[in-house]
């Protein structure tokens, strides 16, 4: 009946070094033979899948801890693990030993691996292969906006928020360009060495104009997909015009946001109760999804769901109320009679198994998109940029056209007209986002985002067996070490907060 949670850690880095040197294509290329000669060859190379993790960003930024051992017992240990640094938000440990027992992750890999076999072999070898001039654009404007999404996510989890004040001399990360040559270590740029060539490998991909408005399949990119990743970016470097206006370009290629009050489904609890569970999908269907990568949520995979998480859901939401977590799925397991008892049963139940009584998803069906991005993160660009310029009826306007089709009815109530107070606003602008970016790595970047922003951050605080524990703004621990096996590879790197 019950299901024992436990964190695991992201797969091993494999052949590091190549990936640090952005790859020697030798699974294209073999015994001196160029394979891709037509345009459908490179087509081939676009379906790759779409990998993220985000356990240990949702350890960080307060929506998780590991479900990794009885906590009481894991918390008097001495010798730190690679979990528990992030789970209690240890900044010694992070500073001295976590760089060490991050020897490989699997973001870093995916990531790099997506712009080394996908992105960068296309612009190398398109010119030269056989195939229609417009098939030939299609596939550089595709190529453009992979190479800059996920240099994006890279700098997102391995380097410090972009601050403009400091762009100009904080490292970053390296930028792969096809030319690069693969002989030769890759070496860190700037912050605003990265971003600048991220905005324009956007730009050459919208100058292409030739993605189609609706793309093969979700796990590819779309005509919207420049101005989303473009509307992110910009965001990320506090240009609020820049990024409305790119929000808006995009929401022109689709601005579908679909209503969760019709993914219910009524079902029977594993304690023989009646419950209405919140099935997102079906998979690789929804029109608000620009992008997405289908991953199931499940809490053996990614930990234990704090009540900070819990308490930033507005009363009503269909991810608060009906998402599959254990606490719903095994109802009445305990008491099916007495609700309270039934809860209580559950958290000690919990206690018993992990030394605390938080829930965890157990989502076995539905589409979780960590990794993409939707119709939605572009009205929450829209709504924090009209409340960036003072315009707290407009950016509450933008969160109602989200807000009603993801609160159930009986509770909804609109903002616009009733909030008129600026940290009023920042409240729900805060909740509304984390109900559309939590269970994906967009909570962990959009709070981190938020350290450099006087109004919107905060130090977070976290209660686990009597102790008490806390990540401030300014912390070290919003950036995650390059991985060791890199480093050892190429000496050109570093880590982007001090170690020791």
């Amino acid at each position: 009946m019950k299901i024992r949670i436990q964190y695991i850690a992201a797969p091993a880095i494999a052949l590091a070094a190549a990936i640090s040197s952005c790859e020697s294509f030798t699974d294209i290329d073999q015994k001196g033979m160029n394979l891709l000669t037509k345009t459908s060859d490179l087509e081939l190379l676009l379906n790759r899948d779409a990998y993220g993790w985000y356990a240990d960003m949702g350890m960080v930024c307060g929506d998780l801890i590991t479900g990794d051992g009885y906590l009481p017992t894991e918390l008097d240990k001495t010798t730190k693990t690679f979990n528990m640094i992030l789970t209690t938000w240890d900044e010694e440990a992070h500073a001295t030993i976590f760089p060490a027992l991050t020897s490989d992750d699997g973001d870093y890999e995916s990531y790099y691996s997506k712009i080394g076999k996908v992105a960068n072999p296309i612009l190398k070898k398109v010119d030269e292969a056989e195939g229609p001039e417009d098939h030939k654009n299609r596939l550089r404007a595709e190529a453009y906006t992979i190479r800059a999404y996920y240099h994006f996510l890279v700098a997102q989890k391995y380097a410090r928020p972009y601050n403009p004040a400091t762009a100009e001399t904080e490292s970053c990360i390296p930028y792969l360009l096809e030319t690069h040559n693969i002989q030769e270590p890759t070496v860190q740029e700037t912050q605003k060495v990265v971003y600048t060539n991220i905005l324009a490998d956007l730009d050459r991909a919208i100058q292409l104009d030739c993605l189609p408005e609706e793309a093969i399949n979700r796990e590819r990119f779309c005509a919207a997909m420049p101005y989303a990743v473009k509307a992110h970016v910009l965001m990320a470097m506090q240009d609020y015009d820049g990024a409305v206006e790119a929000a808006k370009d995009a929401l022109s290629h689709g601005d579908v946001i679909n209503d969760y009050g019709t993914m219910l489904r009524d079902d029977v609890s594993y304690g023989g109760l009646p419950i209405k569970q919140l099935i997102i999908g079906p998979q690789l269907t929804l029109e608000e999804d620009y992008f997405t990568s289908c991953n199931q949520n499940l809490g053996f995979l990614n930990g234990l769901t704090t009540p900070y998480c819990k308490s930033m859901f507005e009363p009503g939401s269909y991810k608060l109320e009906n998402y599959p977590m254990q606490s719903l799925v095994y109802k009445g397991m305990y008491d099916p009679e007495d609700p309270e008892k039934d809860r209580i049963g559950f958290e000690n139940e919990m206690i018993g198994y992990y030394g605390v009584p938080f829930d965890s998803a157990y989502d076995m069906e539905g589409q979780n998109n960590m990794l993409g991005i939707k119709t939605t993160h572009m009205y929450l660009i829209l709504a924090e940029c009209a409340l960036h310029d003072n315009d707290i009826t407009g950016a509450m306007r933008e969160l109602d056209k989200i807000r009603v089709k993801r609160i159930n009815p009986d509770v909804y109530q609109p903002l616009e007209n009733r909030v008129t107070q600026k940290d009023e606003a920042i409240r729900y602008i805060k909740m509304t986002c984390h109900g559309e970016y939590v269970y994906s790595m967009w909570n962990f970047f959009n709070r981190k985002r938020w350290t450099l922003l006087d109004d919107y951050k905060e130090t977070l605080t976290r209660e686990l067996c009597g102790r008490t524990f806390t990540l401030k703004p300014e912390s070290d621990m919003w950036v995650f070490p390059i991985p060791r096996a890199v480093i050892l590879q190429n000496p050109n790197l570093h880590h982007n907060y001090p170690t020791r």
